[in-house]
């Protein structure tokens, strides 16, 4: 079975639409999934819509106040049945079509997650990022494989796979709740042996994106530095 994470923090005004695109696409990619929102403590109605959608196939999550998009995604991931467990962003900024390419990657027993690239090829960024956001992604991601010795093009594209093992793996050890997760459950993957393949996708930057770029700058970087002291303090052993 297949398990999608939606995080979601005041997605009220496209959670609904988003969603039906997406058990439309996965239905083409497997019979057997479940969809699992978290509420990351919205302030809008996204709790009340995402309820109104739970049945066999929707479970919903939900807490206050938000924790972030760290935690909201180790808590449906741990919270999922699906061998293959995958999370995404509402906004569907990657195109729907890597659900089925990732599963079919996994499927082959090549690697134990599967992670979105949006860099390798820039020609599959249909609405490319501004320049800003450009610098401050390649600003990251130097940094993230300095400090963490981590050969990865893309951290932070919102679109990643695991098995259900790999998932007990990494997320039962993962610490950070805000920015800097991304790099750190792979840093955890790295160092428990398990094999990341990235996969070009298809990507729209959307403008309405949560990020506040010199603020999370700050605060990206001192996640890092906390990843390198978690890892000196045996917390990812």
């Amino acid at each position: 079975m297949l398990s999608i994470i939606l995080p979601a923090f005041n997605e009220g005004h496209r959670l609904l639409d988003s969603l039906q695109k997406i058990m439309t696409a996965v239905a083409g990619v497997t019979s057997g999934f479940e969809i699992i929102i978290v509420d990351d403590g919205s302030s809008d109605d996204t709790l009340a819509k995402a309820k109104s959608m739970e049945g066999p196939a929707v479970k919903v999550i939900g807490y206050a106040p938000n924790k972030g998009k760290g935690y909201a995604v180790k808590k449906g991931i741990l919270a999922a049945r699906g061998r293959y467990r995958l999370f995404m962003d509402v906004d569907l900024a990657t195109s729907l079509e890597s659900i089925g390419e990732f599963v079919k990657l996994i499927e082959a027993g090549n690697a134990d997650i599967i992670i979105g690239d949006r860099k390798s090829d820039m020609n599959r960024q249909i609405i490319p990022q501004p320049f800003s956001r450009q610098f401050f992604g390649a600003g990251f991601t130097m940094l993230s494989r300095l400090l963490l010795n981590c050969r990865v093009n893309d951290f932070t594209c919102g679109c990643k796979l695991f098995t259900d093992e790999a998932c007990e793996t990494v997320f039962s050890r993962q610490r950070i709740d805000r920015w800097a997760f991304d790099s750190e459950i792979l840093f955890i993957a790295q160092k428990h042996g398990l094999r990341i393949l990235e996969s070009p996708v298809i990507w729209r930057h959307q403008h309405n994106s949560k990020v506040r770029l010199f603020k999370d700058i700050f605060t990206s970087l001192m996640g890092l530095l906390e990843i390198r002291l978690n890892d000196a303090k045996g917390l990812y052993q």
